[in-house]
């Protein structure tokens, strides 16, 4: 499974929130945090959950500012709001033989 969270970092606010997730490694223990090449100040987080309840948990976490995440908001564009996070899991490629 993964889990994708996206958002917008403005660019007067990028400074200061790359300046945060430094000064926080532990956060982003078992995480990829990446920015998009053609636009900068777009972020993905992508984390690799056992399963959908621990997908449930981490989105809900963040969702809910728990665990330290809630001071991102000010830096992310729209808040709370701007925070977009999606679970997928893995296709068969091969379907099953009936």
């Amino acid at each position: 499974m993964i889990l994708f969270c996206e958002y917008v970092v403005p660019d007067s606010e990028r400074e200061a929130y790359l300046r945060w997730v430094a000064e926080n490694p532990d956060r982003w223990e078992g995480a990829e945090l990446a920015e998009n090449v053609g636009q900068p100040g777009v972020f993905v987080e992508l984390r690799h959950p056992a399963d959908e309840a621990e997908a449930r948990r981490i989105e809900k976490e963040r969702r809910e500012g728990r665990s330290g995440w809630g001071e991102m908001e000010r830096w992310v564009k729209g808040g709370a709001q701007g925070l977009r996070i999606w679970t997928f899991r893995p296709v068969s490629l091969h379907p099953a033989n009936d």
